[in-house]
């Protein structure tokens, strides 16, 4: 007796729009049929951790880490997790307990260099980073190098984080957001004409951000000085 397709395909497409609650109401009934299915449980799991439901969250990873110690998405789910719940140090273990399983995981290697950088472990986050850059799709390319950028200027690698900026944005001229980065690095390096070039860049997309507001505000007023 197999799983109806129909079925798996509806949940998928529940958790693809972020309909969890849907997912898990198509979810519990087959696993009373198939208790041990590490893919629907791993999908449970999954609903439950993003409705913050962590207690049965984690009780299912735990159980999937039982029943397949080395399936790396148990651990990757778990310090998944401990993220959301600002528990970056467990978070870290679990990662690292899911890439040696699977050093191919792009999720893992992304999610660690989060938590790491949350902690100011620059360097670390950093390697972690490009590991994610290494095993990843197109699909996320931006969004890494977007983290690269803003590690290096906390690293205060300026000049780095100004190419890896423009770089993300001759890959993707509508990530816009990566203007912030590159705004911010020109105003450390008091370079105000282009910090002012870019902020306004980013302020078009996002004008709800009062701290850009403020620094572009600033420069401004610097500029008027000056001339």
């Amino acid at each position: 007796m197999t799983i109806d397709k129909e079925k798996l395909d509806r949940i998928s497409e529940f958790m693809s729009n972020g309909e969890f609650n849907e997912a898990i109401s198509l979810i519990n009934p087959i696993l009373e049929e198939y208790p041990n299915n590490i893919i629907l449980m791993l999908d449970l799991a999954y609903s439950f951790a993003n409705l913050s439901r962590f207690e049965e969250a984690i009780k299912l990873y735990s159980k999937i880490i039982e029943l397949a110690p080395e399936n790396s998405s148990g651990y990757t789910g778990l310090g998944f997790i401990y993220r959301k719940q600002g528990k970056n140090e467990a978070a870290i273990k679990e990662f690292t307990k899911g890439i040696l399983y699977a050093p191919d995981n792009a999720i893992a290697h992304f999610e660690k260099a989060e938590a790491l950088f949350e902690i100011d472990e620059y360097e670390e986050s950093l390697k972690s980073y490009y590991k994610a850059l290494q095993f990843s799709g197109a699909e996320t390319e931006a969004e890494t190098l977007h983290r690269i950028a803003q590690v290096n200027l906390g690293l205060k690698n300026y000049d780095k984080a100004i190419k890896i900026g423009n770089d993300v944005l001759t890959r993707d001229p509508s990530y816009v957001s990566i203007n912030n980065i590159i705004a911010l690095a020109y105003y450390l390096k008091e370079d105000w004409k282009n910090a002012e070039l870019h902020f306004e860049k980013y302020l078009k997309v996002i004008p709800e951000d009062e701290s850009a507001s403020n620094l572009l505000h600033k420069i401004k007023e610097i500029l008027k000085e000056i001339e």
